[in-house]
């Protein structure tokens, strides 16, 4: 519960005192579902359960959600014990409360499908801050590669530190010619209560080329003392391969 409050407080402060000139980064809701498939089922047969949720979500939901999978790629089984996980995406929590109800009154049939192929252990909400927005659009469809760090402030750094912070690495991304989104994941109801950092550090690549030219771009940078300072003790990135499922797609 202290680290639940711990959480909460510094997110508040990040809005509101980081960000004291109004200039907000973008905010979402987002809901992340971990599982595993039943026993001889793939990821074929939750794809095929899979459209049928989204013509679903097509026909019934109201406001914008959007979706995509993730399968584990650079990992170790102790750290990731699940055979792939869920992202879905609205623009606020009442947004995705909207989609839950809409989801519980025309979904029965769909989740009984889905349960005979996936054991989806829990479901949890984040509050995600955009720190850096993509300079490429999605699209509907596309597969990407997501790299995951589980993330803490160093001693004597908090929230209202971030804003600054943002600034500087978005500078050194241009300088790179990185090209990647950047977000930040703040646990939220449902979310583990034995979490021992302050949030999840998700960064988005096009390909696993350019995930490995980054990584060459921070050890020559490294080298060369160039890198910026951080902020932030983040452990090892779990990374991942993502398949979009829905874009942002409202009922008429």
């Amino acid at each position: 519960m202290k680290i639940k409050l711990l959480v909460a407080a510094i997110f508040a402060t990040f809005l509101n005192v980081a960000y004291a000139d109004n200039h907000y980064p973008a905010t979402y809701a987002m809901e992340a579902l971990q599982c595993n498939f039943e026993e001889g089922k793939d990821m074929n047969d939750a794809m095929k359960v899979i459209s049928e949720w989204k013509a679903n979500a097509d026909k019934n939901f109201s406001v914008a959600y959007s979706a995509w999978t993730l399968t584990p790629l650079y990992y170790s089984k102790s750290d990731v014990p699940f055979d792939f996980g869920w992202m879905g995406y609205t623009q606020n929590m009442k947004d995705m409360g909207t989609t839950q109800d809409e989801w519980q009154a025309t979904g029965q049939k769909i989740g009984a499908k889905w349960e005979k192929v996936t054991d989806c252990a829990g479901q949890a909400l984040f509050g995600v801050v955009e720190a850096r927005a993509p300079k490429d659009l999605f699209v509907e469809g596309q597969t990407g590669y997501m790299a995951i760090s589980s993330c803490s402030f160093k001693e004597g750094k908090s929230g209202s530190d971030l804003a600054e912070n943002d600034k500087v690495w978005n500078a050194y991304n241009d300088g790179t010619g990185f090209t990647g989104g950047v977000y930040r994941w703040w646990p939220g109801p449902g979310s583990a209560t034995n979490i021992d950092h302050d949030f999840y550090l998700a960064i988005g690549y096009s390909s696993m080329e350019q995930f490995g030219q980054a990584r060459d771009d921070r050890l020559a940078n490294m080298r060369a003392g160039t890198r910026p300072e951080g902020i932030l003790n983040c452990d090892d990135a779990r990374v991942y391969k993502t398949q979009n499922i829905r874009l942002s797609q409202a009922a008429e």
